[in-house]
């Protein structure tokens, strides 16, 4: 090994360390990510490079296999490179951090709502936004939104839009994502499971929610958070709007590569069908065959899931951000929610 090669190991070998180091502090992971990825690949090229100057040295190699040799090493660094950019880049495609301060302004000393802040066991800040229907004990909606919701701007649209009919006698939480609305740090589908049962245990012991009447509604990205709290906590029923069975399907309806190893990139993988079966209260599922974000296909294997019965509301000619302004979708979450207030 010459000179100059050690000193390019040696480069790369720290570099490599650096991301380890920096990922182990808690530095931007994806940085530290970005980092290593880049640093392996130059550190294995450079590996190869030597290998092959070594056998071109001591064996008589045809040219051919020379220039197959560079066309395939050529190949595998644009494969590498295209793997590091979608683990690397996939969060920042798929979670639009949202804040709208506009919106919470609108609301402030609106009668019947409060904002929402509480400290749970894991020493994690939420922040959110609830309406409260009434001073008494009453049921409770807890609401979990789509990819760039925030508690304030949904809240704000259903005041605007007068929708708080369709849910006449439950008060409504909407507790933000880690990295939404005032919150702080950077959403994973872990923090998600792990926010939503701090999220249910905080209301569930506010004096004004009936804890045996909580009803978890999610849309979209949310319905993974409302299905892992369904099956982990006693709720009473169950709203899923434009579900997912896994988020492998979210991937695939983009670019349909996420199979076998590929899977292996998917960094938010949302496993809704894995944790169906142990839900066993009412069930809602609302989905449109023609939504263009989430299959259908995969709402309906997830809605095959469930042990018990499941009313499943179809739609037709209806966009995924269109799903609550679809005709008779509110008349049916109502006449569920009266279901489980009557109980």
């Amino acid at each position: 090994m010459n000179k100059k090669t050690a000193v390019h190991i040696s480069i790369y070998a720290g570099i490599i360390n650096l991301a380890g180091i920096l990922s182990f502090f808690g530095v931007d992971s994806l940085i530290a990510v970005a980092a290593g990825i880049i640093a392996a690949i130059m550190l294995l090229n450079l590996l190869l490079q030597g290998l092959g100057s070594y056998i071109a040295s001591s064996f008589t190699v045809k040219a051919w296999v020379k220039q197959t040799s560079s066309a395939l090493l050529v190949i595998f660094n644009t494969f590498v490179l295209v793997c590091g950019f979608i683990y690397v880049a996939q969060d920042g495609m798929m979670f639009f951090n949202v804040h709208c301060p506009q919106s919470r302004e609108f609301l402030s000393g609106r009668p019947g709502f409060r904002e929402v802040m509480f400290t749970a066991e894991n020493g994690r800040t939420y922040h959110g936004m609830m309406y409260q229907a009434t001073d008494e004990k009453a049921p409770l909606i807890i609401y979990f939104g789509g990819n760039g919701e925030v508690s304030y701007r949904h809240m704000r649209m259903r005041e605007i839009q007068n929708q708080w009919s369709y849910f006449a006698g439950f008060n409504y939480l909407f507790v933000d994502y880690v990295g939404y609305g005032l919150n702080g740090g950077r959403i994973h589908y872990l923090n998600m499971y792990e926010q939503s049962l701090a999220v249910f245990d905080y209301a569930a012991a506010l004096p004004n929610v009936d804890n045996s009447r909580i009803v978890i509604m999610g849309y979209s990205l949310g319905t993974g958070s409302a299905v892992y709290l369904a099956a982990n906590r006693p709720v009473a029923g169950l709203i899923l709007a434009t579900p997912f069975a896994r988020g492998y399907d979210l991937y695939n309806n983009v670019i349909p590569i996420f199979f076998g190893p590929m899977r292996m990139l998917v960094r938010q993988k949302l496993p809704s069908e894995e944790f169906a079966p142990y839900i066993t209260c009412p069930v809602l599922i609302i989905a449109s065959r023609d939504d263009e974000i989430i299959p259908f296909s995969s709402s309906e294997r997830l809605a095959s899931l469930f042990p018990g019965y499941v009313d499943f509301m179809i739609l037709d000619n209806v966009r995924h951000n269109d799903i609550f302004q679809a005709g008779e979708v509110f008349g049916r979450v109502q006449s569920f929610l009266e279901g489980i207030k009557i109980k």
